[in-house]
């Protein structure tokens, strides 16, 4: 008895850690980035000169729908939600980054800061957080650039 026992807790701990290990995800990798459309919304620290907000100093967290066709060479072509018009903007050329696993993109409407965040990507799903300044993203990738405009 003492031996089926000993049996089981060996078998949980195996399952305990297979588990843990599967639930990790890959690393991020450009490769998983580049040639897709991001379809996102962020929420990032809301500066001054961004819509909405508590005055002249910014505040509160704002929120971005962002739709960005990340080139492979590092450029982007991003376009941004803007609410005060209920439309988005005219896509413009950005840059786009993977460092380890903090992905930034420049944002129209973001303010001075690219939007940066510790990101991880399961299937088409993709979501992170970052700090300094704040920015947590959650959205999707679709191959190719949905976007249009020729890349």
């Amino acid at each position: 008895m003492k031996r089926a026992g000993e049996v089981l807790v060996a078998l949980g701990f195996i399952a305990a850690v297979g588990a843990a290990s599967a639930a990790e995800p890959a690393p991020v990798s450009v490769a998983q980035l580049a040639g897709n459309t991001l379809s996102a919304v962020a929420f990032v620290a809301r500066g001054p000169g961004m819509p909405g907000g508590n005055g002249p100093t910014g505040g509160e967290l704002a929120r971005i729908m962002i739709q960005a066709y990340l080139a492979p060479d590092g450029r982007a072509l991003v376009r941004a939600w803007d609410v005060n018009r209920a439309a988005y903007t005219t896509p413009a050329e950005r840059r786009w980054s993977l460092s380890g696993s903090t992905f930034c993109v420049d944002v129209p409407l973001a303010g001075a800061h690219p939007i940066c965040a510790d990101i991880h990507i399961w299937g088409p799903r993709i979501g992170g957080v970052g700090a300094n300044p704040y920015a947590m993203l959650d959205g999707d990738l679709k191959p190719g650039n949905a976007l249009g405009g020729g890349r």
